[in-house]
């Protein structure tokens, strides 16, 4: 293997520690859903400090999957794509590591400010104001580098994953912004720039759109990167990827309204949230139709082949998530399990954002991972998600069906607690399911640690372990 320019060496250290990071995160982060769903079975494990209390420690687990082990192997994963074998600038390199550190310092500090008490109180966007402005600085720097490290390849030309990724990044963007306005009132305490219903609407709107911005763009144009390496041929429709980007990019601001059904939202931004959310099916099944096409070429790898079997699961699980928020944007349908305790499963976040992330980490970060390791990963990590889907499945119907039971006179046929104790059997099941996802990563964390105490061997630039795009390289365009 030849030697890398430094420049491109730092590229390689960043993306291998943000890689470090992500299975870090995603370790700790299942570790506390298995404890948490544990203490909901039995609530007396549960212990008598505020700071592992179900509500804090449930905040701290969804941000460390979200931003923990998705955003660090989106992060690494976008800058693998241009780490290309020009040399970075010394200006470079520093913002490089500034992205890196300010990330792990807001993980870190975050979980702690979380758990103890100061949090903002918005979904998805919990941490206190200071580390907001520090994750919105990372993700203009992240933008910058992608930006100006792109234009400075061999080539101007884009990919479909690049096209992806610049959605992904303005998507972020915007939505980061709108959840975390605020004004300050103390190091760590601040009160929402709105105020009230619009407050709630605003947040209820966007935070199902900010892990969707990552999920329907980011984590694609992951897939579509991780397609192009393992396939080493070009997708089976450039045209219909590029069709589908531009409904994605156009629909998925306006669909948050699938969480508002039941809210004093005027009745014809519902209607009009819920045509949008309809119309994202056609370009919602477009991408996961393509990525199996194009997979179809060597379908047989599938079954000796780990990689390819996490990415093909993966485009499953993204096929089952865009049916279920389609179905959720049905009014009817969404007040049948409006009550209940799992309305949207796992698909999304487990299938797709845990799957890809996985499969981008075994590429960028640990290449040289036997395959039988990375083959009982991916076993255990398609069967948790099945696990955890079909219990989600289970308490969505068995809940929403008691709930809706009423008599001749309106009032409920079943107790809150008759509508609990159903959920206790799907909830074993969940247990289940996290405990095999945690059992991977912890798999995958050790195999870090063995792998660490090695020498490193640093590929080079030209032919280095994530692939740019072979039909890239060939000269297609996605237009």
């Amino acid at each position: 293997m030849g030697t890398a320019p430094d420049g491109a060496g730092a590229s390689h250290e960043v993306i291998r520690q943000f890689g470090t990071t992500a299975i870090l995160s995603g370790a700790v982060s299942l570790l506390l859903a298995v404890w948490l769903t544990a203490v909901q079975l039995w609530p007396t494990l549960a212990p008598p400090i505020a700071w592992l209390s179900h509500g804090r420690l449930a905040i701290v687990q969804q941000h460390l999957l979200l931003f923990g082990l998705g955003g660090s192997a989106l992060i690494a994963s976008l800058y693998s794509l241009v780490n290309h074998d020009t040399q970075a600038r010394p200006g470079q390199r520093r913002l490089q590591r500034f992205t890196l550190q300010a990330w792990q310092t807001i993980l870190v500090l975050g979980s702690i400010s979380i758990a103890a008490g100061f949090a903002s109180g918005h979904g998805q966007s919990e941490y206190p104001w200071p580390l907001n402005l520090l994750m919105l600085a990372v993700w203009i720097a992240v933008a910058w580098l992608f930006h100006v490290n792109w234009k400075a390849g061999p080539t101007a030309r884009l990919p479909v994953a690049g096209w992806c990724f610049i959605g992904c990044l303005v998507m972020i963007l915007m939505q980061h912004t709108l959840l975390s306005l605020a004004v300050p009132l103390g190091p760590l305490t601040s009160l929402p720039m709105f105020s009230g219903s619009l407050d709630a609407l605003l947040q209820s709107w966007q935070k199902g759109m900010l892990p969707g911005g990552m999920l329907a763009l980011g984590f694609i144009a992951m897939a579509y990167q991780a397609l192009s390496g393992l396939t080493r041929q070009p997708l089976h429709s450039h045209r219909l990827a590029i069709i589908s980007f531009w409904l994605l990019v156009l629909l998925l601001p306006w669909s948050g309204a699938v969480l508002l059904h039941a809210s004093a939202l005027p009745q014809w931004s519902q209607a009009l949230g819920m045509a949008m959310g309809l119309l994202l099916l056609a370009p919602g099944l477009a991408i996961p139709l393509n990525g199996l096409l194009t997979l179809k070429a060597d379908w047989p790898s599938l079954r000796h082949h780990p990689q390819t079997c996490l990415l093909g699961a993966a485009l499953l699980f993204l096929a089952i998530s865009v049916i279920e928020h389609v179905a959720l944007s049905i009014a009817p349908l969404n007040d049948m399990t409006f009550s209940a305790a799992g309305s949207l499963s796992p698909a999304g976040t487990l299938g797709v954002i845990g799957l890809v992330s996985v499969l981008m980490l075994y590429r960028v970060r640990l290449p040289e991972a036997p395959s039988a390791l990375i083959m009982t990963h991916a076993w255990l990590a398609i069967a948790g998600t099945l696990l955890c889907i079909a219990a989600s499945w289970t308490t969505t119907l068995l809940q929403g069906s008691l709930w809706h039971a009423v008599d001749a006179e309106g009032q409920p046929l079943h107790s809150l607690a008759d509508v609990l104790a159903v959920a206790r059997p799907p909830m074993l099941m969940t247990l289940v399911g996290l405990s095999c996802w945690a059992l991977g990563l912890l798999l995958m964390a050790a195999y870090l640690l063995r792998a660490s105490r090695r020498p490193i061997t640093r590929p080079s630039t030209q032919r280095a372990h994530h692939h740019i795009g072979d039909s890239h390289a060939r000269g297609r365009t996605p237009a």
